[in-house]
């Protein structure tokens, strides 16, 4: 089953709407917004599994290109807790260019 970029992009409140309007029963917003983490997690995985595979992804950004610059910036929290602020990378051609 493929997904598509507006499915994932419907509103709440449109999909409360459908909700009524075929089964006849109001649904709150807050369930409904639950409902769709839910499946993006689902889909795509958790915060916590992005972040541990990011610094991968940067690397292998950087593998075939060894001059583009990559960075990952976190903080540490509760002694142990990374927490994302921010990643960058500039590819090469780009810095050459300059």
């Amino acid at each position: 089953m493929t997904i598509t970029k507006r499915e994932l992009s419907t509103s709440v409140a449109t999909i409360q709407g459908v909700v009524e309007r075929d089964y006849g029963h109001k649904v709150s917003y807050w369930k409904v917004w639950m409902v769709i983490q839910k499946i993006l997690e689902l889909l795509f995985g958790t915060h916590e599994e992005s972040f541990q595979n990011l610094s991968r992804i940067l690397l292998a950004i950087r593998y075939p290109n060894p001059r583009t610059i990559v960075t990952l910036d976190h903080k540490i929290v509760d002694g142990n807790k990374a927490i994302f602020k921010r990643a960058f990378r500039a590819f090469s051609a780009s810095i050459d260019r300059l």
